[in-house]
């Protein structure tokens, strides 16, 4: 059985809502951009017992605490001031929230979403972007040893640029799970439900949909996500553009997740970095867990851009990974790199 999620919150979305606009009338300006929670739960995962579980809780928490995600939110949107994608695409937007333990904590301590558009509508003039897709992901709540719980809600998202004069339309929303969602093996099951998200866009007289993911790792069952996501958010006759953390290695033919890469290609989809840099690597992961590593550690690339149809990718840069980017604790915005791609039409 698959699970199909209806959002209410976005049912005007289906009447061709106006949302923003493209720079030019060729052109479609994308960004994919894992935005990193803030740890990789290492004590939580090796945990056993209640002591430990409530242990690797507070150790979680104080490590998303200190890897400044307001900060950090601050650092995406000056990017995305500087490049003025018209769709933004976001894995791992975490809610972290506190509370007595029992019934769901509700005060919130950390909103990487709202944190990022509240510092792009700070700016003058404000960059306007519209939250149009929501794929809910793991939300996790236990007692940690602080005398309070902790809620761990993630997300992936799509954001799409607004603006007066606009002319980019958006309907048909869909947000799907992939079946199953696996649960990770550790002493209270841990589920991750993954899935995707698309939209289909006109601009200026030209229709396409764009699709967001976020896929898991092979061994937690990569290859069916993808060819469900093939069968499923790929089924259609418009043009297609996919973007997201496929977390499968593009470059490296002996590393399992590229079996998922060449599934995607042999869906005729196009690589947009290997058209527009057949010879550059443009890695995009990652970084230290804390983000502390003096120098940049990416050497993977599984953040991609891909398209099919009447698309060419007339600039593709990755984001987030140079030395200037880094926030003013000193932190990289995330373990991730961004990818920006134009595609003209």
């Amino acid at each position: 059985m698959r699970i199909f999620i209806a959002i209410p919150l976005f049912a005007a979305l289906t009447c061709s809502h106006i949302v923003g606009a493209v720079a030019d009338d060729r052109d479609v300006r994308l960004m994919t951009q894992n935005v990193y929670f803030g740890s990789y739960f290492p004590a939580l995962l090796a945990a056993h017992t209640p002591a430990e579980i409530a242990a690797g809780i507070t150790a979680g928490y104080q490590e998303i605490l200190a890897s400044r995600p307001a900060e950090r939110a601050a650092a995406l949107a000056h990017t995305i001031a500087r490049e003025r994608p018209d769709i933004v695409d976001l894995q791992e937007a975490v809610i972290v929230r506190t509370g007595t333990p029992g019934p769901a904590a509700t005060n919130v301590v950390v909103d990487q979403l709202q944190s990022l558009l509240g510092e792009l509508n700070k700016m003058q003039p404000p960059l306007g972007y519209e939250t149009v897709a929501i794929i809910p992901d793991q939300d996790v709540e236990a007692a940690s040893t602080l005398g309070f719980a902790v809620r761990f809600t993630v997300r992936d998202v799509i954001l799409v640029r607004t603006g007066a004069g606009s002319d980019l339309k958006v309907s048909n929303l869909q947000v799907q799970h992939y079946w199953p969602s696996p649960s990770l093996p550790t002493t209270i099951p841990i589920v991750i439900p993954r899935g995707w998200a698309s939209i289909d866009v006109t601009a200026r007289g030209t229709t396409f949909r764009f699709v967001t993911t976020h896929l898991h790792v092979p061994q937690l069952g990569q290859l069916a996500q993808v060819k469900e996501l093939i069968a499923a958010a790929f089924n259609t006759d418009l043009p297609v553009i996919a973007a997201g953390d496929f977390n499968a290695n593009a470059d490296n033919p002996a590393d399992p997740s590229y079996a998922t890469y060449q599934m995607l290609l042999n869906a005729q989809l196009v690589d947009a970095w290997k058209q527009a840099h057949p010879s550059d690597l443009g890695f995009t992961c990652c970084q230290a867990a804390n983000l502390l590593n003096p120098e940049s550690t990416l050497s993977g690339r599984i953040d991609l851009v891909l398209f099919r149809g009447p698309f060419l990718a007339s600039d593709v840069r990755v984001v987030g990974d140079q030395q200037v980017d880094r926030t003013p604790s000193g932190l990289w915005p995330s373990d991730h790199a961004g990818v920006v791609a134009t595609l003209r039409r």
